[in-house]
Formats: C-alpha cells, structure tokens, sequence
C-alpha cells in the first residue's frame, strides 16, 4: 500500500499536535521505579504450543480430553514435538481464520494438519520455564490480527495496522502515528536492536516492523545498531529508555529453524540484562507476534473485524515482576504500547491517531472483501478492555 493511498483516506495529523496532546495522559512520568523498558517481539509461536501442558499454568493449559475434530468424523490430539525443527503451519488470514472458525477454535487441524497439532514442554523449552519462579507470564494475552506476521507487527509499533492484514506492505509506506513518535515527541530515548547492521525488512535479516513507517524507516536509531550494540551499551551506560529488539527468523523461533538458537538468544538478552547496572531499574517484556498457526484452545476476545488473535506467551521480566504469577487480565500487543505510556506518561496513540476510526483502506485489506474501505481499526491503546502489563509488577 503507498504512502498516497494511505494519505487519501483521511488527513494525516500532524505530528506537531503530539505535543499540543500532553494532557491526554496513561499517568504521570516518574510515577513508576521502572527507567528502562525493553521490548523483544519473536515468531509464530501460540500458548498452548509452548506451555498448554507446563504444570504450572492450570486452568490456562490444555484442558484434559483436548482433541480436534480430523474432518472425517473422528478426532486427533495434540502430538509432543520431540525434535526442535518444529512445522510451519499456514497462519495468513484465511487459514487463522479457518483455524479460528469464528470463535469455535476448532479448526486448527483441518486448516493445518498435524503440524499445527504439535507442542513442546519443559524438555525443550527448559530455560523459559525456570522464568517461572521469578517472574510473570501473561496468561491471557492475543496477538492482534487474526493474520500473519507483519499486521501483527504492526499493531505492536502502533496499536493499528490500519486495515494491511497480509505481509504486502511496502518498507516506508505508512504516514501514521507509532510508538517512536510519542516518544521522540516526549523527550523519552529510543533504539532499535537489530541482529546485524543491514537490517531491511523481508529480507531473511531481520522483521524490524519500524521500517514500514515512512517518518522512521532511514532514521539510524531504527537501522544503525546491532546486538552487539545492545551489549556495548549495557555495558557502556548508553542504554536508552526504551530498546527494542528485533530478531532474525533463525534467532527469533520461526519454525522450522532450530528452536534451541531462538532461546539462546532470548538467554543471551536477558542474562546481559541482568547482569548490568540497567537491571535494577528494567522491564524486559518479551512476546510472540503471532501464533504462527499452532493450536490454542482459547477463543480470543472480538475488538473489531480484524481480532484480537490467537493467544500468545507473553513474559514479563523485571526484578518488580511478581514471580510464579500468572497475568489474567485480558491483553494484546497494544498492552505493551499501554505499558510504555503509563511508565512514562504518555498519551495514547489513540488520542492523537484518527485516521482509523470510521474506516481503513480497502488495498491489502481482507476485512474490505474487495470493497475500496474496510471496517474501522482505531489504536487498541486507547481501549479500557485491554491490560497495560501492571498488575505483573508489585511496586
């Protein structure tokens, strides 16, 4: 979709009135003993896939008797994955949808076969299980489109997609508001982490969702650091106020690369983090965009015609985490934006981005079946029917 398309739909705010908002506010900047907030965002990986049979998580597991209907009258169950080359089931919209099935969640098997059937536990997944004691993971919390990997992305950056439901959005097109423009707005620090220095979307590098905005897409806090960087400025001082980290398919648990490299990753990030002087001060909040056409038996709730998603696992780390808790406030990736506001008293991106409000454009937009506009799509950030991540702290 072009940047013209997306400017003839409704007059862009001006960014200016960023600043002329400052009294729409998520709470007071200072009011919260959290300076630096860390987001790490990886692949296609549904609750239930990773932790529906971790003995800790009770009643949000798999119940018992869990089956799928196999589309010729009889039934399959959800299938151990011994090996860490895991399936990569379909997940755009039609096949989610078809696995969604309206709510009924039943038609992961039939849409995906048995890949989509596949789970691990603590044998393969054992560095992300011993979070548990100290820390909390959030038990009801959707991705955000009933979709693949980039619309997903995008609400994640900016509580909307603005109608693109499929992975067809070209880098620099979109002209609305994110989460950088608050910030940059406010004075608050930012940098992008990327795996290496040649980070460009739909590249194999890397899905560094801030690309597609037409305002961020060449600026070098976005695209000029790496990993390395992320370590150099734990160690340096030079950690800003809020780093994300954007992972490669092979270092982010895409199936079907090795699954063990994606969680050494993640280990790495957070064992640097830990060990720094930021630690003391940090929330290190790490999700899954998407499912990734993995089996939940959770039906998510219906904001609007584009989700919320399937549930994914969501980790709150932080030495103020609340540990062993299981969060069940129900969230989606907007939380994490509603998180960032509130730490550092933000307003949301709702109050400053109507461009979505009564409709979104028809291109790239499943929900317009063909229509030149599809239904509304306004930032989740500003809904009260979503959590903001604070009730997995104890300040």
């Amino acid at each position: 979709m072009s940047a013209l398309g997306l400017a003839s739909v409704a007059s862009q705010i001006p960014l200016g009135r960023l600043h002329a908002q400052e009294d729409v506010q998520t709470g007071a900047a200072g009011t919260y003993p959290i300076k630096n907030v860390l987001i790490c965002c990886n692949e296609n990986r549904s609750f239930d896939h990773y932790y529906g049979y971790a003995p800790f998580v009770g009643s949000y597991g798999v119940p018992a008797g869990y089956s799928q209907p196999d589309g010729h009258g009889g039934t399959v169950t959800p299938s151990h994955l011994t090996s860490g080359i895991s399936p990569d089931p379909q997940h755009d919209w039609a096949h989610i949808h078809a696995e969604w099935n309206n709510g009924a969640m039943n038609g992961f098997y039939t849409a995906d076969g048995a890949g989509a059937m596949g789970y691990y536990d603590q044998t393969e997944l054992s560095f992300y299980y011993s979070l548990f004691s100290k820390f909390s993971l959030c038990a009801n919390y959707f991705c955000s489109v009933l979709s693949e990997t980039y619309p997903n992305r995008l609400y994640l950056a900016a509580g909307t997609s603005g109608g693109n439901t499929t992975n067809s959005i070209p880098v620099g097109s979109l002209m609305f508001p994110c989460i950088l423009d608050l910030l940059d707005a406010h004075g608050i620090t930012w940098k992008v982490y990327n795996d290496g220095p040649a980070c460009t979307v739909g590249s194999g590098v890397c899905d560094n969702h801030f690309q597609f905005f037409q305002k961020w897409y060449q600026d070098p806090r976005v695209n000029n650091y790496s990993d390395d960087d992320y370590e150099n400025d734990l160690k340096g001082g030079a950690l800003p106020q809020v780093s994300f980290l954007m992972t490669t398919d092979l270092n982010g648990e895409h199936p079907p690369y090795p699954l063990g490299i994606g969680v050494q990753n993640q280990k790495a990030f957070i064992s640097a983090l830990m060990k720094s002087s930021y630690w003391k001060t940090a929330a290190y909040i790490f999700t899954y965009d998407e499912g990734g056409g993995f089996f939940d038996h959770v039906a998510p709730p219906v904001f609007d015609a584009y989700g919320a998603g399937i549930r994914v696992p969501t980790w709150v780390i932080s030495p103020y985490a609340k540990p062993g808790y299981l969060s069940p406030t129900q969230s989606e990736h907007g939380s994490i934006l509603k998180f960032v506001e509130a730490i550092f008293g933000l307003p949301t991106l709702a109050s400053i981005n109507h461009q979505f409000d009564l409709q979104t454009p028809g291109a790239n937009n499943d929900a317009a079946n063909g229509q030149p506009f599809g239904p509304p799509a306004p930032p989740r950030d500003g809904r009260s029917d979503i959590g903001n991540l604070l009730d997995c702290f104890r300040f």
